[in-house]
Formats: C-alpha cells, structure tokens, sequence
C-alpha cells in the first residue's frame, strides 16, 4: 500500500514541476528584448510608430483654449435664445397692434438690435477659437455647424426686412406682404436656433 502511495506521489510531482520549470525558462529574456509576458503585442505591432503617439503641445494647447471659447459660446447661445423667442413674441403682439393702427414699434426694435448684438458676440466666439488642423465636426456638432448656415444669414435678413417695414410702419405706408415676409423669416429663424442649441444642450 505504501509502495502504491509512493508511486502515486512521484507522478503528481513530475505533472506539476514541468509547468514550473516551463514558466520560469518563458520568463526569462535576453538584453533589450521587449517583455511580452503581460501584454501580447506593442504598439509597434499595431502598426503605430513612436511619433505618432506622442502629444503634440501645440495641438494641446489649441484644443484647450478651443474647449474654453466654445463653453463660452455654448452659454452665450443659450442666453441669447431668451431674447431672440421674446422678439418673436414681441414681434407677434406688435403685428396685431399695428393691424389696430398703432405706430409704436420702438420696443421690438430695441430688442431686436440687442438680440443681434448679443447673437454676434456669440458667433464670434465660435469663429475665432482655435481649430486644430485635422479637427472636423461630426454627430451632434456637425448638425449644430449645418443649422448655423440656416439661422446666420437669417439673423442678418431679419433685422434688414424688419427695419425696411418700420419705417414703413411709422411712415403710414402700406407694408403689402413684406409682414408675412418678415415673419416667415423670423419663424426660420427662431426654429433653426432653438432646434441648433439644443442639439448640443440635450
């Protein structure tokens, strides 16, 4: 029986101290050989070289100042949303006054000149930060930039139409259809703003 036993332990000895000895000969490397014990392939078998992992400090620094002017940008936008949908409304009540014959106009203007000082001090922001080269606008960002082309030239429209039919207003002229012209543009404009900050809010 003991014999059996001794038999027994010899075997499970011999299992056990090959892998033992295999793993102590597949950790040992030569002089300057990667370690590839922990890790299966290095970046040069991804096919990156050294350059192209390291960081470039300009372009660092250019997306960090980036990032802070368009934080800022985002905030101005979402201000300037508030006035721009009170111009709209404005603009809603003013048209049913001056239907009645009134002249007095001065607030809607007033309030539209602030809105497109506002609106250009945002878009400034956007403009003139920096923009990495290589850097191109995609998902939310690139619907964002896309309605920008929408609401931009409105914002300049706008104003122009509605100071042409103003000075009609206070004139006593007749406005024919430049009102239906100069709120259709206005709707354009409130709807591609709003739907334009919120792709980037939500």
């Amino acid at each position: 029986m003991t014999r059996k036993k001794s038999i027994v332990l010899f075997f499970v000895l011999t299992l056990f101290s090959q892998p033992l000895f295999a793993g102590e000969k597949g950790g040992a490397k030569k002089p300057g050989q990667p370690d590839r014990s922990t890790s299966g392939l290095s970046v040069e078998d991804l096919g990156f070289a050294d350059t192209e992992i390291k960081s470039d400090p300009q372009y660092q620094k250019d997306l960090l100042a980036r990032s802070d002017m368009l934080q800022i940008h985002q905030t101005l936008g979402l201000i300037t949303a508030v006035p721009l949908t009170a111009e709209f409304v404005l603009g809603i009540v003013m048209a049913g006054n001056v239907n009645n014959g009134s002249t007095d106009t001065g607030l809607h203007a007033v309030l539209g000149i602030s809105t497109v000082a506002l609106y250009s001090t945002t878009a400034l922001f956007a403009i003139l930060a920096p923009k990495p080269k290589g850097l191109k606008p995609s998902g939310n960002t690139e619907a964002h930039v896309d309605l920008a082309w929408v609401h931009a030239p409105l914002m300049v429209a706008v104003p122009i139409v509605g100071g042409i039919l103003n000075n009609r207003v206070q004139n006593h002229e007749p406005v024919g259809d430049l009102a239906t012209i100069h709120g259709i543009l206005a709707v354009t404009l409130l709807a591609s703003y709003l739907v334009s900050a919120a792709v980037m809010t939500f």
